[in-house]
């Protein structure tokens, strides 16, 4: 399994507008699946706002292997998602993680 990670920071500064671009991405986002082979699932989630400094925006996403994540990144509906996403945000982090039994279960550090 691997998952690909990117967090986003919102452009918008209004409540309103960030919720527009929330359900945007979602709705962009989740017409990925079932659409670009390897992409197994989706998960978009907006930050609770607890915190100051925290990213707005997280997706987690699950592919079989890297190079599905790969094949995802170049497919062309992925990039027109993409070239969306970048007009609503002002900011990205990203990290491919592929598992290979290290992680975090049942609250424990593992690998």
């Amino acid at each position: 399994m691997a998952r690909h990670i990117v967090a986003w920071t919102l452009a918008a500064e209004s409540a309103p507008e960030r919720e527009a671009a929330i359900a945007g991405m979602r709705e962009r986002i989740g017409s990925l699946v079932g659409v670009v082979p390897g992409l197994i699932s989706a998960e978009l989630a907006a930050d609770a706002g607890r915190t100051a400094g925290n990213w707005d925006v997280v997706l987690v996403s699950e592919h079989a292997t890297v190079a599905d994540i790969d094949a995802y990144q170049v497919h062309p509906e992925h990039i027109r998602v993409a070239a969306w996403i970048r007009t609503v945000v002002s900011g990205r982090m990203c990290v491919d993680v592929e598992d290979q039994g290290a992680g975090i279960s049942q609250g424990r550090l593992r690998g």
